[in-house]
């Protein structure tokens, strides 16, 4: 992965305050609690764009699978601090791409990139990401 994006490349942030329940004994966030900071970043995604997660994924009889994350630590994020991820995404296929990163102000602590599949509720097979939906999300095709 090697260099975070900058915040400029990203079209969608949000921020949130650091738990003392997400930290390890070494005061710092536990590294599995990143992969939830990246999934609330997505959800919030979904809600800016007008498609609530759990309400959109009934409406199409659609969901999305994690099928790949590789994650590239910078810096630690301690108890307390206000942090935000970033969030831009593009499709292909069956497939989401997400870029991710966490700042804490202008200090990079992570990247990500995460790939989703897109899943048939009923009956669990692959389908196509529908373009509709691509659209609505302002995801690049690619």
């Amino acid at each position: 992965m090697g260099a975070v994006l900058k915040k400029e490349e990203f079209d969608f942030s949000y921020s949130f305050r650091v738990r003392y329940a997400e930290c390890d004994a070494q005061g710092i966030v536990f590294n599995a609690n990143y992969l939830t900071y990246f999934d609330v970043g997505i959800t919030e995604y979904f809600r800016a764009h007008g498609l609530p997660y759990g309400e959109s994924s009934e409406k199409l009889g659609l969901d999305f699978h994690v099928v790949h994350c590789s994650i590239d630590f910078k810096s630690p994020a301690r108890f307390d601090d206000t942090v935000e991820v970033f969030v831009r995404g593009s499709f292909s296929g069956v497939k989401i791409f997400w870029d991710l990163a966490i700042y804490r102000e202008n200090t990079a602590l992570c990247s990500a990139s995460l790939v989703y599949a897109c899943v048939e509720i009923r009956g669990g097979g692959l389908k196509r990401v529908p373009r509709e939906l691509a659209q609505n999300l302002g995801l690049n095709e690619g």
